[in-house]
């Protein structure tokens, strides 16, 4: 009971021009005794892509190894951003089924590795819909802040603030606040990772919300994701 899937992708930018392509084959191999119960599972594949500023396309094509007529596409736009070294800014803020710590010398190596974090995004059926967690489960969110500004004394002085918001009513349920020099004071650049059971939350629609505010630059960003937990 295995399965095998070819990947093809490709990467141009806006003229049309490839930048790149790839190609990659990945499977899943299950007992027999066991594929009635797994064979809706999702496996989430992973690639870095390292591109420079600008807009890009992503098209990929995928072909199942079993099955040579059974094709599948996806293509994408990707706007990959310029952090200006005076303006404060972020990553995108990913909600993870999986995050946890990686041995030091896998740091920076292997798939859904970024640093130090083992980072395996809940990836949604659709673009626009937004990912599901179950109540048992835990909603773990990734995000990186970038170019806070460093103050006479050598050291940040930043604020974030993570808001967990209710859309049925559009009120904060949870909400909590710490500082940037309690992270990592001398660092202009921070990594924010946290991990919240599910179990309090009823049934419905969320959005995990971040703010930082940078009290030398006097600049703020946010940033959000919604998210659906079901039971």
């Amino acid at each position: 009971s295995k399965g095998t899937v070819n990947i093809m992708g490709r990467v141009s930018n806006i003229t049309g021009h490839i930048v790149m392509s790839f190609e990659d084959s990945v499977g899943v191999e299950t007992p027999s005794d066991l594929l009635a119960r797994t064979k809706d599972n999702v496996s989430v594949w992973w690639k870095a892509l390292p591109l420079p500023p600008g807009r890009y396309k992503v098209e990929i094509a995928i072909k199942d190894g079993n099955n040579t007529s059974h094709v599948g596409t996806w293509k994408r736009s990707v706007d990959v951003p310029k952090y200006d070294d005076d303006r404060l800014a972020s990553s995108s803020l990913i909600l993870a089924s999986e995050m946890n710590r990686v041995p030091t010398k896998e740091v920076g190596t292997g798939n859904f590795v970024i640093g130090n974090t083992h980072v395996v995004p809940r990836v949604p059926p659709t673009i626009s819909t937004p990912v599901t967690f179950h109540q048992a489960q835990n909603l773990n969110f990734w995000m990186q802040v970038y170019n806070l500004q460093i103050g006479d004394d050598k050291k940040n002085d930043a604020t974030i603030e993570y808001q967990i918001l209710d859309l049925a009513t559009n009120k904060q349920i949870l909400t909590a606040e710490e500082t940037a020099a309690k992270l990592n004071p001398n660092a202009d650049q921070l990594t924010l990772e946290k991990t919240m059971p599910l179990a309090s939350l009823a049934p419905g629609k969320y959005q995990v919300v971040i703010k930082v505010n940078d009290g030398i630059s006097k600049q703020q960003i946010a940033e959000s994701a919604p998210f659906n937990v079901v039971q």
